[in-house]
């Protein structure tokens, strides 16, 4: 890899070949993994996972994020019907429209506070965490009260390879990019 440009600048034009080879007695150290967007760019609560997040810590916090939404949407809805009636001087097609636009945005899966996806949240995992976000998808999706969608997706990621000198301190640093797989579940509510 070339040291003049960014590895980041690479990964859309990289090939689909395999990554160079590690020099002999190179270590790669991970950098975190980027946290933005996979494949979504709403405003939902995301959730990481990794390979080794509890099941049921994963689907307690779903669940409070899911039932906190409800308890946003009721008080919403009732905000809404306070300001219906606030307004007494209101003409009927004024009142229709307000009642539509409310519908419209239950329909919606907004759970009637006005946002597209506001009642939705996102499980998201990479690399092995793959398979706990199916599990937690496959939960969700036989409670009765859950529309679960999964989403895949590649999200890129830079290793540093460190090279070691002949008397045992680190030498070079160099950049490698690549790319990993990645699955993001929509939980909302009914």
């Amino acid at each position: 890899m070339d040291n003049d440009a960014s590895p980041l600048s690479q990964l859309p034009s990289a090939p689909a070949g395999k990554l160079p080879p590690i020099p002999k007695g190179a270590t790669v150290h991970r950098r975190p993994i980027p946290s933005g967007p996979v494949a979504s760019t709403n405003s939902a609560r995301r959730i990481h996972v990794t390979a080794k997040t509890p099941f049921r810590s994963v689907t307690t916090r779903v669940r409070k994020q899911l039932d906190k939404y409800l308890r946003q949407s009721a008080s919403s809805r009732g905000a809404f019907t306070n300001k219906l009636s606030q307004k007494k001087n209101a003409s009927l097609g004024e009142r229709v429209y307000r009642i539509q636009e409310q519908s419209r945005n239950a329909a919606t899966g907004g759970l009637g506070l006005g946002l597209e996806n506001s009642g939705e949240v996102l499980v998201l995992g990479t690399g092995r965490a793959i398979q706990k976000v199916t599990e937690v998808a496959l939960f969700f999706q036989k409670q009765p009260d859950c529309i679960v969608q999964l989403r895949t997706g590649s999200v890129a990621v830079v290793d540093d390879v460190i090279s070691k000198e002949e008397d045992g301190f680190e030498g070079d640093v160099a950049e490698r990019a690549r790319m990993m797989s990645s699955l993001e579940a929509s939980i909302r509510l009914r």
